[in-house]
């Protein structure tokens, strides 16, 4: 620089989220007063402060200390100063950074105060992915548990009646897959009064076979489909909660849902081999219904096609589509993913169910029914 003097340091965003989780409680209580503690969270209405339960902040301690889910926003999230954005900003971020620096007295031109903030964030940052690995080892060791007390599919069990009604019949295919269970009475959510009902459980692996996470899809009572509000209630916006839900981290991973006339893990098959992707079980299965001689892994989520790990020497990547509408957010994803793999070199094509049909297995249940 002119004149030889150094650029002064400045205290840099990551290190102004840092102060922010550290002083979490008193940044919800400064930005939305309505706030009510409620264990390790924090809840109010929404981003606009009202009464309620709907905008979750965390802040225990831990590697989600700070992070917020706004389930009245669409379930909209993110860190300590995307909150300061939304509250106060509009969303601008530049803005945030002005005000948080003045809501912590962080001052640019006090030389030994930036070097301490800098101290301290390279400790937070440290100690946050110490607990984020213990975290994760926790998740995945329960996850395994879960799914070890769960006992293989036998004929006339709560799974196979469920598959049953989906029009997907196990006798057809000789064998179970292994990686599926059936759970009697799984908990679903936290507390004494959290329900227990019949689950189909499954295994996740990552492409080395490590059992990563469990898939959970819970049922109702006879097995005759999903379980539903009856059964789980209903979350902050009113709508039935989720019946399927995953234990674990399992970016990458895939459910291994029928393995053809390969017996080999996904990472062994034969060079050219072509490997079927589903995004659900169901869908995989009744792929394997039409013939049982492919390789089917489920993706798990839209969200996870593009990071999913794939042996360099599979053949054609075929996607089993859903019917999602042109222009959604589930159709951007597709392409998104389809394009991530197409640049590193795979082929990808896809089965896709007739216009008016969701998907394959959707298309079953109508032949079932006719």
């Amino acid at each position: 620089m002119a004149g030889g003097q150094s650029r002064r340091p400045l205290i840099e965003v990551s290190e102004i989220e840092a102060q922010l989780e550290k002083r979490i409680e008193s940044l919800v209580g400064e930005l939305l007063p309505n706030a009510v503690k409620a264990g390790n969270e924090m809840c109010v209405g929404s981003i606009h402060g009202e009464p309620g339960q709907s905008l979750r902040i965390h802040v225990g301690s831990g590697s989600r200390r700070g992070w917020w889910v706004d389930f009245a926003g669409g379930e909209d999230k993110g860190d300590a100063l995307k909150l300061v954005a939304l509250v106060r900003f509009g969303g601008d971020i530049k803005k945030a950074v002005a005000w948080a620096k003045g809501w912590l007295g962080l001052d640019d031109s006090d030389p030994a105060r930036v070097e301490q903030v800098k101290l301290e964030a390279k400790a937070h940052a440290e100690e946050k992915a110490r607990a984020a690995a213990i975290e994760d080892e926790k998740a995945r060791a329960g996850a395994r548990r879960m799914w070890h007390k769960a006992t293989p599919l036998q004929r006339g069990d709560l799974v196979d009646t469920y598959l049953q009604r989906r029009g997907i019949d196990l006798a057809v295919l000789g064998r179970a897959p292994g990686a599926i269970r059936f759970h009697p009475e799984l908990q679903y959510g936290w507390g004494d009064q959290a329900p227990r009902l019949p689950a189909m459980v499954s295994m996740i692996t990552n492409l080395a076979g490590e059992h990563i996470a469990t898939h959970r899809t819970w049922l109702k009572p006879d097995g005759s489909d999903k379980a539903g509000a009856a059964e789980l209630g209903l979350d902050d916006r009113g709508r039935p909660n989720d019946a399927k839900k995953v234990r674990g981290k399992y970016l990458g991973g895939h459910i291994p849902v029928w393995k053809g006339t390969q017996a080999c893990p996904l990472r062994d098959v034969a060079e050219g081999t072509d490997v079927y992707v589903s995004e659900g079980i169901e869908d995989g299965l009744t792929a394997a219904m039409a013939d049982p001689s492919l390789r089917i892994i489920a993706m798990i989520a839209l969200g996870n096609l593009a990071a999913l790990e794939l042996p360099p020497q599979i053949g054609r990547l075929i996607i089993l589509k859903q019917n999602d509408p042109p222009g959604s957010k589930a159709d951007q994803a597709m392409k998104r993913a389809v394009s991530h793999h197409r640049a590193a070199g795979r082929r990808v094509c896809f089965v896709t169910p007739p216009k008016g049909v969701k998907d394959l297995n959707v298309l079953t249940d109508m032949r079932g029914a006719a």
